[in-house]
């Protein structure tokens, strides 16, 4: 997933980008200081969830959120004003609207109504030549071992495929999947108990905890404890 920010006030756009930092969510984020700018990025590549400033030079955000919202598929729009004067001018454009100046809980719960609109629900995985379509919930961990990815899955059964960590983890961008060791990703939902070396899960998996991953994993699991994904 593509996040994109786009304000012309640098101290604002950077306030964002470091609640996302704060939030940990493991998603490609681009910066742009013009609406212009951001409408012209969207001819080569597409932010799935957009902060866009209304208060702009021409093209302001308003008038560039108008065109993406005509896009198919659309990206989610969350525009970022200093007056909710704009609020009824801009419905059926925006999924919310944040008020400046944001507060990192105002940002935390945005990001939380938005989030269950963009992660993906499905998965699809090439295996014995074609594409396996599985459930993400579907899935309590994988692993990488010799160059291939071996998927555990609730009904008890395996996939294996061919692939890297690197590229898999890429494809997972989903706050309840967290890397714990440089071979394993967890599915957080399928936690069964914790120890500061391993993981067990709820198949009885043992998984090691990499000393690295120890405090992220402590602060992830916590927080979809609490009923949050960031």
């Amino acid at each position: 997933m593509k996040i994109a920010i786009c304000d012309d006030e640098a101290n604002d756009a950077e306030r964002i980008q470091s609640y996302c930092q704060i939030c940990q969510l493991p998603y490609e984020i681009t910066v742009f200081s013009s609406a212009a700018a951001l409408l012209s990025a969207f001819s080569t590549e597409f932010f799935d969830l957009i902060f866009l400033d209304i208060e702009m030079e021409q093209p302001d955000g308003y008038e560039v959120g108008a065109k993406l919202a005509r896009l198919n598929p659309s990206p989610l729009i969350i525009f970022t004003t200093k007056s909710l004067q704009y609020a009824v001018h801009g419905y059926g454009i925006a999924f919310r609207y944040l008020c400046k100046p944001i507060t990192l809980t105002m940002f935390q719960t945005t990001l939380q109504e938005a989030l269950p609109h963009l992660l993906p629900k499905k998965v699809s995985l090439p295996y014995n030549g074609e594409q396996k379509v599985i459930s993400v919930n579907e899935i309590i961990y994988f692993e990488s071992l010799a160059r291939h990815i071996i998927f555990h899955l609730t009904d008890s059964k395996t996939l294996d495929i061919k692939e890297t960590m690197e590229h898999m983890m890429k494809e997972f961008p989903h706050p309840n999947f967290l890397q714990i060791h440089r071979s394993f990703c967890i599915n957080l939902d399928y936690v069964d108990s914790a120890s500061p070396s391993k993981v067990t899960m709820t198949d009885g998996a043992e998984i090691p905890l990499s000393r690295k991953k120890q405090a992220v994993f402590q602060e992830r699991f916590a927080n979809l404890v609490r009923g949050n994904t960031v």
